[in-house]
């Protein structure tokens, strides 16, 4: 797959949620117009632009492991307040106290290490600086993921298998407590957290059906994986969860994500 099919499957799948995200969890951030700011785990760039966007005077550096999607970023935004750099939320390429305020979209589900990272985005702002994150609710309010893992249980009902299991999304830390135990734990003070909702709205079955296909995610590296009549099963048992016995239509899916917010403490 090029690396534009690949940024292209990735915006597919979750870019378009991501762009009604962004702007509710620069909200809930509360962060200057002027400053220097790093998107951590930018991918497609969706938060860097929005936040340029929205303020005039800001500055942004969009951090991301993936050549492919960071490319496609630099096509998608020429704004000469944003620079891209490759880099793993791990060990953030930049200086103590580099940033205002650092801030990751929807990443923690893909990391090694979320307390490390946390670290390395405290490390990074400078004191009094904002450190924020978004996740999804994986447990409890993200349709789209769990009616298709509802889906393929019920068409493969077996234990699953170690493999499988690690195509699944971690839902370690999705939900407020979670995520507040994780800021406290890396140091972070005046933690605040909030629920983030939108709607999604798809064109047909099809439309959602598609991104399950394209290898974009780990969740969407698995039923390509499936024999075609299992795959076609898993298929018409999640339009039936949707739409019933009814035709193809339009709909639209509730989701709901938690934010967090830490403050760097002054030295």
């Amino acid at each position: 797959m090029t690396a534009f099919l690949k940024a292209e499957a990735y915006d597919r799948w979750m870019g378009r949620w991501s762009a009604q995200l962004a702007p509710l969890f620069l909200d809930f951030a509360a962060l200057d117009d002027a400053g220097l700011y790093l998107d951590l785990g930018a991918g497609t760039g969706v938060l860097a632009r929005t936040l340029l966007e929205r303020f005039q005077h800001a500055k942004a550096v969009a951090v991301e492991p993936s050549e492919p999607l960071l490319s496609h970023a630099r096509e998608l935004c020429g704004d000469p307040r944003l620079e891209f750099q490759v880099g793993g939320a791990e060990a953030i390429p930049f200086a103590d106290g580099h940033f205002d305020a650092s801030l990751a979209l929807l990443i923690l589900q893909e990391l090694r290490s979320a307390p490390l990272a946390v670290a390395e985005m405290r490390r990074v702002t400078r004191p009094g600086g904002v450190v924020a994150s978004c996740q999804w609710d994986f447990k409890h309010a993200m349709p789209m993921v769990s009616l298709f893992w509802d889906a393929v249980q019920e068409v493969v009902p077996r234990v699953v298998s170690e493999p499988e299991q690690g195509r699944r999304v971690p839902v370690g830390y999705s939900d407020a407590e979670a995520l507040a135990g994780l800021w406290r734990a890396g140091g972070l003070m005046e933690i605040q957290t909030a629920p983030l909702s939108i709607t999604m709205h798809f064109a047909s079955f099809e439309d959602f059906w598609a991104p399950f296909l394209s290898g974009a995610s780990p969740t969407t590296s698995y039923a390509p994986t499936l024999a075609e009549e299992t795959r076609a099963a898993v298929k018409a048992n999640l339009r039936y969860k949707i739409l019933g016995n009814g035709s193809d239509r339009a709909f639209a899916l509730k989701a709901q994500a938690w934010a967090v917010r830490g403050i760097v403490a002054s030295e």
